[in-house]
């Protein structure tokens, strides 16, 4: 069985530097959760439809490798990475960045997956929804502390 969540949050920056703030694997620890490490291990650049990743994440005394392929990239307005190993049985997350005018944009995260063993593992599922939700609540307060402070700095240089 496929869950999907969605997480949106607005930005006050432009479509494009919201897309280049995600598309920049060296802001990832930025956004990553305290109790969670990611460690590259590969990832293809400049960042197009077909590259993979090899990603480790630990969490607690948990750690996973993941295997990611970016199956659509179209700048400045979508990511999509498929998980092709991962301790889901699918996985999948869209990146949407939308433009409400020049000076303010929508991230919108559609994560959606499914749990190997299903049936079986269907009390794992609200566990999974409740990890997901805290962490792309951090991501995105994250996303909008740094870009918020960005813009701020920017404007500051050009005061008079």
């Amino acid at each position: 069985m496929k869950h999907t969540l969605i997480f949106e949050t607005k930005v006050p920056c432009s479509v494009k530097t919201l897309f280049d703030f995600h598309a920049d694997t060296n802001n990832l620890p930025l956004i990553t959760p305290k109790d969670t490490t990611v460690e590259i291990l590969k990832l293809e650049s400049p960042l197009k439809e077909g590259n993979e990743a090899v990603l480790r994440i630990k969490k607690g005394w948990l750690a996973f490798t993941w295997e990611l392929t970016f199956e659509k990239v179209e700048y400045p307005n979508i990511i999509v990475d498929v998980a092709t190993r991962s301790p889901f049985k699918t996985f999948r997350h869209e990146h949407h960045f939308i433009e409400v005018d020049a000076a303010h944009s929508i991230l919108r995260d559609v994560v959606t997956f499914s749990l190997p063993l299903e049936p079986l593992s269907f009390i794992a599922v609200w566990f999974a929804k409740r990890d997901m939700q805290k962490m792309f609540a951090y991501r995105h307060a994250q996303t909008l502390k740094y870009l918020s402070q960005e813009i701020q700095d920017l404007r500051a240089s050009k005061a008079p």
